[in-house]
Order: structure tokens, then sequence, then C-alpha cells
């Protein structure tokens, strides 16, 4: 259930990228902002760089976004465990991200826009999670 301080922002464009190369680059990102948490992105998984990531056996329950599966990137001999989720089949309040690739910004960075969200994360020293 979305509550009255989250939100689902839908086609925005912005690019995920690890160590300084694309990832992911779309104009039909969704952004959902909990409380607490970053903006997470949500990529549609045609515009993410899959040769980058392998699906790892982690699973989690989120009570209002239903199960999520991990992913471990392998990009230029760097390896990042658990760095990107994917909620296959969401309750209909999140039908919206349903097989989209979000990732955790404290290992990737992201440009909304042409802008980078760096200066917005500065001040969150917490691994994020699934939000």
């Amino acid at each position: 259930m979305i509550t009255p301080e989250s939100s689902i922002t839908q086609g925005v464009r912005a690019r995920a990228l690890f160590e300084g190369h694309d990832i992911a680059d779309s104009a039909d990102v969704v952004v959902v902002r909990d409380p607490g948490h970053p903006p997470a992105y949500y990529f549609p998984r045609k515009d993410v760089f899959m040769v980058f990531l392998r699906e790892t056996d982690k699973v989690t329950h989120n009570a209002d976004k239903g199960e999520a599966r991990y992913f471990t990137i392998y990009r230029d001999q760097h390896i990042v465990d658990n760095v990107a989720w994917s909620y296959e089949a969401p309750p209909p309040a999140f039908a919206a991200i349903a097989g989209r690739i979000a990732f955790q910004p404290a290992h990737v960075d992201f440009q909304v826009e042409g802008h980078s969200t760096a200066d917005a994360q500065e001040d969150d020293d917490q691994e994020a999670g699934p939000a």
C-alpha cells in the first residue's frame, strides 16, 4: 500500500552508472519515494545491461511490495553482491515496478534528466535496500 508520504513517478529519464560505466539508461524509469529512504529508480529490464548482472539466491519480502529477487553486478573485474533487486509480481498498488530493476545508491550513481543525484544522497550514509 502506498502511504500518503510515499509517491511513484513514471516516465522519468535516468541513467545508472557503476564505476563510471552505464549499466542502465532509459526514458521510462519509475521512481519510488518512500519516507526514510533515498529514491529508488526502477529501470525497465530491456534498458538494463543485463550482461553485467546475475540473479542470486537472495530473496526478501517487503510488506507493501512483495518478494524481491536480487542481482550481483560483474563489471570490469569488480563484483558487488546483491546490488540490484526486482519485484516480479508486486501487488496492484506497485504494479508499475513489476519486473523492473533497481540499484542500491551506495554502489551506483544516477543521472536523472541530465543531473547527478549524488548531492541528494550525500547525507544518506546507510546502504539502502529495496524501497
